[in-house]
């Protein structure tokens, strides 16, 4: 039995694929003193391939009849076919030879030691002969799953070309408005490039993930396609068994990756879209252009103003609503975080409820509350229809879609390294939070859950803060991150182009609290102890102090057209949520 074991694995050796199924054979004399020569004949009574070298000696010394035959006119002869290694034991390089039912194993000698005591141990060679495997539905499984990495290849393809023209398409739109207030739209212009340019960046960069990805599946698909090909057609009975056994879990592998890169979409087109109120921007002082991806989805570019200084602002209160606690609720409402859709919907996360909850202009709950598990601390809006959730402590990121029958679905959880607090996009794809407990006091993490770090060139306050003492927000046309310190009274403003910083105080500014981008690239913050919003430049000066009839406000954020902006407080049994109506101040 050895001996034939010998021979065996020696003819696995010999045999090579070259192109998708021809097969050359190598003497078996040469090859047992480790030389590889083409083998030329073949002795049917010894079943032995011979170059012409060794067929005179295999005559005159070995004993027996010898019928010698070319190898080309031999049909009787066994083909063998190199497996790749598939005919071998991953664990111990050793022949397959066995299979135990009892464990669906394939097993070699050293594997059968430890699988004596199975009930049902079948030697491969027996096994076969009496069930063949169908690899005939094995073959077109593989051919299907060519044909989807195919329309995969082809999307990224069709998404890569679609986002070039969009960028043309989009210069020749704003050029088209240009004309009619050259100046503002000069800047616009410039600024929605940019931040399309960005979007393609990053789209390109997952387009091009999953295109490789997607060619690697095919480059596998098309070997195993070759090798299914010349097993299913010349392979024997314990290789075509051990190939069905091994391809099992290799297909599963392989069906998952396709599906895994087909439920990744990617953008293809980006489109730009005007305000209503264009027709009235000079009268209204500062408005907005919005880049567009996939039809609907919004980026916001952040208000253009027409001055060249940021003006001060005229708040005027159009709702009040006291949070208490209501049929459903367990405690009295806290209000941790808010942001606006881009249709208007006001979205606010309930820290003490667990809710995630929608209102309309009336400040009117809409639709039925997504329910947590754990805490939220913060939301933010990264798409028009989808928000990201901050856990805190819980080192969790949740995303949430949100319909226009105002249902909300838990889309992706992501686990994360840090406790995040506060949360603001940064850019389509990523987005910057504010953590605790953690000597980085703002990092940034993507839609996809990759998180990372701000260069060092930013030098953060050396502290760790605790819960509740540091919040954020982000400037994205100025690039300017913004990091507010409740117990220094202190803004933290960082330039992450420049990597220069400044901290801003001001008697005004006492326990800042949340903070949020305001009209002209200014930035809103909730003074704590004053009462009151203070709106300033990231230059530092103070435009405004503006006195809001709540104790200790804690959250802000301002509507997607920057005409209204929303207030929660922490106040303890005195909690509100205030809608105000925002405007340029007149002179």
């Amino acid at each position: 039995m050895a001996s034939k074991r010998l021979v065996d694995s020696n003819r696995d050796n010999a045999g090579d694929f070259i192109g998708e199924s021809a097969v050359t054979q190598s003497c078996e004399p040469c090859m047992k003193t480790n030389i590889s020569k083409t083998a030329t004949v073949f002795c049917k009574d010894c079943d032995e391939y011979l170059c012409d070298t060794c067929k005179n000696p295999h005559i005159v010394y070995k004993p027996g009849q010898h019928n010698i035959v070319n190898v080309q006119d031999n049909t009787s002869a066994p083909v063998i076919i190199d497996m790749k290694g598939m005919e071998k034991c991953h664990e111990h390089a050793r022949e397959i030879e066995f299979f135990c039912q009892d464990h669906s194993k394939l097993c070699c000698l050293s594997c059968v030691l430890i699988h004596r005591k199975c009930d049902q141990l079948d030697e491969i060679v027996k096994v076969s002969r009496q069930s063949r495997p169908n690899l005939q539905p094995l073959k077109q499984s593989l051919i299907k799953l060519q044909s989807e990495a195919d329309d995969i290849i082809a999307e990224c393809k069709q998404s890569e070309t679609g986002l070039n023209e969009s960028i043309a398409k989009i210069s020749s739109e704003v050029d088209t408005m240009k004309d009619r207030i050259i100046k503002l739209f000069e800047e616009a212009k410039q600024k929605l490039i940019s931040v399309a340019k960005q979007f393609k960046t990053a789209e390109v960069k997952r387009i091009e993930n999953k295109r490789d990805a997607s060619f690697k599946v095919k480059d596998e698909l098309n070997k195993l396609y070759s090798m299914c090909c010349v097993v299913l057609d010349r392979g024997t009975p314990s290789q075509q068994y051990i190939y069905s056994e091994q391809m099992k879990e290799k297909r599963k592998t392989i069906e998952s990756t396709i599906d895994g890169q087909r439920k990744i979409k990617c953008s293809s087109t980006m489109t730009v879209s005007f305000p209503k109120q264009l027709t009235s921007l000079l009268e209204m002082g500062s408005n907005s252009i919005k880049l567009n991806y996939d039809g609907n989805k919004t980026v916001d570019t952040s208000p253009i103003s027409l001055s060249s200084q940021p003006i001060p602002l005229t708040l005027k209160r159009l709702l009040s609503v006291d949070l208490l606690n209501t049929g459903d609720d367990e405690k009295d409402p806290f209000l941790t975080g808010l942001d606006f859709l881009s249709d208007g919907r006001l979205v606010a996360v309930d820290n003490r409820n667990k809710k995630c909850i929608i209102l309309n202009e009336r400040l009117e709950r809409l639709g039925t509350p997504y329910k947590f598990k754990n805490s939220p601390q913060c939301v933010v809006c990264v798409s028009h229809d989808t928000l990201c959730v901050t856990f805190g402590g819980y080192k969790v990121v949740c995303l949430l879609s949100v319909s226009t029958d105002n249902t909300i679905t838990l889309t992706k959880q992501i686990n994360t390294t840090s406790k995040f607090d506060c949360i603001c996009c940064m850019s389509p794809s990523n987005m910057v939070v504010s953590t605790y407990d953690d000597p980085r006091p703002m990092r940034m993490i993507s839609v996809d859950g990759v998180e990372s770090d701000f260069d060092h060139s930013l030098t953060f306050p050396k502290k760790t803060y605790k819960a509740d003492e540091s919040m954020c927000t982000y400037v994205q046309s100025k690039n300017t991150l913004v990091l507010t310190d409740q117990l220094a009274h202190t803004l933290y403003m960082y330039d992450t182009v420049n990597g220069t910083s400044r901290a801003v105080t001001n008697e005004n500014i006492q326990e800042p609290r949340g903070a949020c981008v305001g009209p002209g690239d200014t930035v809103l913050v909730c003074s704590k102890n004053k009462n009151s919003i203070v709106h300033l430049t990231i230059a530092g000066k103070i435009l405004g102090t503006y006195p809001v009839d709540m104790k200790y406000p804690y959250s802000i954020r301002l509507s997607k057209d920057g005409t209204r902006m929303a207030v929660s407080n922490s106040a303890k049994g005195v909690q509100k949520l205030h809608l105000y109506k925002i405007s340029p101040a007149k002179s």
